[in-house]
């Protein structure tokens, strides 16, 4: 897998979740594109299931992609069918939805 996607560079942490949870380079490329690189100290992107959908990405009806980003790092990404926590967990956050 390449370190680097795009205008985006992938920390050891995203490398191995990408390889653990199958987001691979070509799903990667479908996506990224759509991100805004801000700069915000965190970004939570979230990649809603009917984009996904449409991309021929989706794993289900109701589960999203999740990525944090800061800046143009990407620090980790997550599949995750509850993403609500996040509004309140992640209170300083830029969000970017993604449908």
């Amino acid at each position: 897998m390449k370190t680097k996607i795009l205008e985006f560079r992938k920390t050891d942490h995203f490398l191995f979740s990408q390889w653990d949870r199958s987001i691979d380079d070509q799903m990667l490329y479908k996506i990224l594109s759509y991100v805004e690189c801000t700069k915000c100290e965190k970004d939570v992107v979230l990649v809603l299931p009917s984009f996904l959908k449409k991309k021929g990405l989706a794993k289900d009806e109701e589960t999203c992609l999740v990525f944090i980003v800061k800046r143009n790092l990407i620090l980790t990404g997550y599949w995750c069918d509850h993403p609500n926590y996040l509004f309140k967990k992640e209170k300083n956050a830029h969000f970017q939805i993604i449908y």
